[in-house]
């Protein structure tokens, strides 16, 4: 049964985009898109069936993953007889990366041998991403070998809107101009303990349902430009990091001044709950588009970072499978 098409969402401007595609022209395509992004129930989600020069995206509104050179959706990806997901936002799903074998899930996919659903909506936060993960299984009928996580879209949320639930999360895109007309009070000094807990709450579950079904998790570190101590040539160029329109005065300080501390926690969050977290430590590695996204170099080098992280857990588990054997024995 086809999905039905996702009602319009409001949708934020992020950076200073007349210099980046003067840089990138492919990012023309991204910014056209923007225009499709809609609401679909609660969640916001990208068009469907798109077709440009830079990606495609399959019926859901997720973007294809390319294996042995054939476009699959994220329905075809968990029909296969084994597959792994990617769960994130709109950096795992390749914004401004030019080519559906470029993004991180087609790059493991090419590593690993079998297809990585690129399975990211805009902005999603880990209980969105809980949901979809939960689906995805349930729909499949055989478990994912892996799943690989990206937070980021909570803290991306939270710093757009300065607000945030600990159990419900931060509005959404989609939410935030009735948002602002409203006259709510939006503090992100009194909501930032909020946000924490709500991270470490889904992460737990999104881990707990992982563990549940035998399935390892992979968290993923993936800073954005603010924590880069050495831009480079090009992003200097392109004025990454300097607000252009007002509302992005307090979206940019919010992310100065929150990311250290959600990163610390992410990485706190990880150890408690044994995970690895790829990409610790590298921001300075890392080269971006725009203030939230990596370029290709960039997603090459988280998605090296990531197979590294994948490799040991996919070699133990013919091990962790032969004890949940005896156990249940």
């Amino acid at each position: 049964m086809p999905l039905p098409p996702p009602a319009r969402a409001y949708c934020v401007v992020m950076a200073n985009y007349d210099k980046i595609t003067a840089q990138w022209p492919e990012m023309a395509d991204f910014l056209a898109n923007r225009r499709n992004i809609g609401l679909r129930g609660d969640v916001l989600t990208y068009g469907a069936n798109i077709s440009t020069d830079s990606f495609t995206t399959d019926a859901a509104g997720f973007r294809h993953t390319v294996f042995d050179g054939k476009q699959l959706s994220v329905a075809d990806c968990v029909r296969s007889q084994r597959y792994g997901v990617v769960l994130g936002a709109s950096n795992a799903f390749g914004f401004g990366i030019a080519g559906n074998e470029n993004t991180i899930p087609s790059r493991l996919t090419a590593r690993f041998g079998f297809p990585f659903a690129n399975a990211t909506m805009p902005g999603a936060n880990s209980r969105n991403l809980h949901s979809l993960l939960t689906g995805l299984m349930a729909g499949s009928g055989r478990k994912p070998e892996i799943v690989v996580h990206s937070t980021s879209g909570e803290l991306s949320t939270f710093c757009d809107s300065s607000l945030a639930d600990p159990v419900f999360g931060s509005p959404n895109r989609g939410h935030l101009k009735s948002l602002k007309s409203s006259g709510v009070r939006c503090d992100a000094d009194e909501s930032f303990p909020r946000m924490l807990a709500f991270t470490a709450l889904w992460t737990s579950v999104i881990a707990k349902l992982c563990r549940g079904a035998g399935v390892p998790l992979v968290l993923i570190h993936q800073s954005t430009f603010f924590e880069k101590p050495k831009p480079s040539k090009i992003e200097l160029e392109c004025d990454l990091g300097v607000p252009f329109q007002e509302s992005q005065e307090k979206q940019f300080a919010n992310f100065r001044k929150f990311d250290p501390p959600f990163f610390t926690r992410r990485k706190a969050i990880a150890d408690k709950l044994g995970i690895p977290l790829a990409g610790w430590g590298k921001t300075d590695d890392l080269t971006f588009i725009d203030e939230f996204h990596c370029d290709a170099a960039g997603a090459r080098q988280m998605s090296e970072l990531i197979g590294d992280a994948i490799e040991p857990l996919l070699s133990a588990a013919p091990a962790r499978q032969a004890a949940a054997a005896t156990a249940r024995a």
